[in-house]
């Protein structure tokens, strides 16, 4: 290298390191003009490019470093990662393989491999790399949380506890740990906790909206905190992370004729096997082709026969997995769509700040998420007079709702499964309440409850269905906490997660009762209950996070089932445990009751969605008045 080389080099690392990437890129490849061997150099380059989803050119430039520097063990993990990046995992692996072949002592390399193994689903692989790595680098954080991942998908909730707190220990500077912890406290019911840590991790990490996203949606499983107070604090995550992305006088090259055929575009990690996609599908099957053009846009990279199934629903297809939020908003102005629809939010694997580019004219907030973006740059947000009450709400919403007539959800079933036709009261001798809801949702309060309706019922029993009573503590922990409450261990049943659809729906043949969780309520877990003949008790509050069941209840023609109070609730209850033909009745007549109402009238469900899409775009046209926010 020449004196010359190394100055400009020097410069280029200079600006890498103070966030001036196009000076940094030009510096890199300046490098590489004067001296194309220049491993460093193209090294570096390809970081940079990787780091802006550039992945292909990231790959060019580490093979090009590597034919410099054959024997370099990081440029070799770095090209594995770029590949992994490309969904190229054959590629990816044998470049890694060859890396730790090179020095088995690499930690960085066995983390990539790690990361590998966890993707392809080989959770023994994927521990023995981390561990691997580990044993290099005992304060490598991010194997530490990569292998608190791996416990966590085995079931094994409270080890992966254990390590992302391990991580956060030896590297409280890494936020992904914060996030897992969160997000694994929350899973255990452990929610107060969850939020505490939560908010520490954004007292550290103050700019990452991820975190921030997951401290809002926690927020929602707690008594404790009052709608009010949760409006405030999607008004902050806006003002914090989003408005700052907000276009000025943003100008749009889409035809304003106000009667013309709509560009509809869903934005969403769910358009696969999901709770969601129950929801997701009729809409798209609903829709009316003539009105509207749909354009997926599909932010997962886990694709199965659901995928393939709303794809051949749309009209077009666009991955946006590869693409940071900029990049994803921009391909989305480029398809000119008009009405541009999140279905998402701030849950997992949702993508908020996409919508705060403003990429379309009029954008929605629909299902996924249970309250308010916090973002003006969101239009308008679907919903209903049940889930939220004319004026009640109205103000704890950044975006316009709009209250569809018939409810804002439509369901579909998973076909060829029939209800048992009696309840299972009949044959056991007792009554068996139920909820199949995640363990989230499962708190000290809802426990209490519970418990004095087991009380009421002294002969019943309760079946829980959660992924996190795979863990043992957790079992135990749940256990503890009806007994608390004077319930014998001998009357809770606490069951994981069924990995098979029809062997989940297939449970609730063991239930007479489900028991609505509060204040966060069900939504599929709701609708598979009523459809395999098991009535539902929900206790409805303020917010829309705590209506949704009334809501569903109301559609089929079900408010005798929809309680106002704790009292109400336990009384509802206890007085259906107590009334063994009207529980026979509504086994044999649930599923039909479903059938009639709105929420299997798919078509009507889309006509309404149509109908706001195009009172929306007529008001950003200036055609008309929008739709009624009532």
């Amino acid at each position: 290298m020449t004196t010359g080389t190394d100055a400009a080099f020097a410069a280029a690392l200079a600006d890498h390191r103070a966030g001036r990437l196009d000076a940094a890129e030009a510096g890199y490849r300046a490098v590489l003009r004067g001296d194309p061997g220049h491993a460093h150099a193209g090294n570096n380059l390809g970081i940079l490019l990787r780091a802006a989803g550039r992945g292909s050119d990231a790959v060019a430039c580490y093979r090009q470093a590597i034919g410099a520097a054959p024997e370099d063990v990081a440029i070799r993990s770095n090209l594995s990662c770029a590949l992994s990046d490309l969904g190229r995992d054959e590629e990816a692996a044998a470049a890694v393989r060859l890396a730790l072949s090179l020095n088995p002592a690499y930690a960085d390399a066995w983390f990539n491999a790690g990361n590998l193994r966890n993707a392809a689903g080989d959770c023994a692989g994927a521990a023995m790399a981390y561990h691997r790595a580990l044993r290099v680098n005992p304060g490598m954080g991010e194997a530490l949380s990569n292998l608190g991942d791996v416990h966590k998908r085995l079931g094994e909730s409270s080890r992966a506890i254990d390590c992302y707190r391990a991580a956060i220990a030896v590297r409280p500077d890494l936020p992904q740990p914060f996030v897992n912890l969160g997000e694994a406290l929350k899973g255990q019911g452990r929610v107060e906790e969850a939020i505490q840590v939560l908010q520490d991790g954004l007292e550290r990490h103050p700019g990452l909206s991820l975190l921030h996203s997951n401290l809002l949606f926690a927020l929602h499983y707690t008594p404790w905190v009052p709608p009010e107070v949760i409006a405030r604090a999607h008004a902050f995550w806006n003002e914090r992370h989003a408005r700052p992305l907000a276009p000025q006088a943003k100008r749009f090259a889409n035809d304003r004729s106000p009667g013309r055929r709509l560009r509809v575009g869903y934005v969403s990690p769910d358009f696969r096997a999901h709770a969601c996609a129950h929801f997701i599908e009729p809409l798209l099957r609903g829709h009316d082709r003539a009105a509207v053009e749909v354009i997926g846009y599909d932010m997962s990279r886990r694709h199965d026969a659901v995928t393939d199934r709303m794809k051949a629903l749309a009209d077009g297809w666009r991955p946006l997995a590869g693409l940071d939020d900029s990049a994803a908003a921009a391909l989305i102005e480029r398809d000119r769509i008009d009405v541009l629809v999140d279905l998402a939010g701030h849950t997992a694997g949702g993508r908020p700040l996409i919508f705060a580019h403003k990429p379309a004219p009029v954008q929605v907030a629909w299902l996924g998420y249970p309250d308010t973006t916090g973002m003006p740059a969101v239009d308008a947000r679907l919903s209903d007079g049940v889930a939220d009450p004319p004026g009640a709400t109205d103000g704890w919403h950044a975006e316009r709702l709009i209250r569809l007539p018939t409810g804002f959800l439509a369901y579909q079933p998973l076909p060829g499964i029939d209800a048992l036709p009696v309840p299972p009261a009949l044959a056991d001798g007792f009554v068996t309440f139920g909820s199949f809801n995640n363990a989230a949702k499962v708190t000290p309060e809802v426990v209490r409850v519970w418990s004095a309706i087991l009380k009421r019922v002294p002969s019943a029993r309760l079946l829980l269905k959660s992924g996190a009573f795979a863990d043992p503590p957790t079992r135990a922990r749940y256990v503890r906490r009806f007994a608390d409450h004077g319930i014998a261990p001998d009357r809770i049943d606490l069951r994981p997660h069924l990995p098979e659809v029809e062997d989940h729906l297939r449970a609730y043949d063991r239930i007479d009762i489900a028991l609505d969780p509060f204040p966060y309520t069900g939504t599929t877990t709701t609708c598979e209950a009523l459809w395999m003949g098991v009535p539902v008790i929900t206790l409805a509050g303020r917010h829309h996070v705590s209506r949704v069941g009334a809501s569903l209840l109301t559609r089929c023609g079900l408010p005798g089932l929809i309680a106002t109070d704790e009292a109400g609730y336990v009384e509802t209850a206890a007085a259906l445990a107590r009334d063994p033909a009207r529980l026979a009745a509504l086994r044999r007549g649930l599923r039909g009751m479903m059938e009639r109402s709105p929420l299997l009238d798919h078509r009507g469900f889309a006509a309404a969605v149509e109908a706001a899409y195009r009172g929306l775009w007529r008001s950003w046209t200036g055609a008309a008045t929008g739709p009624s926010a009532a």
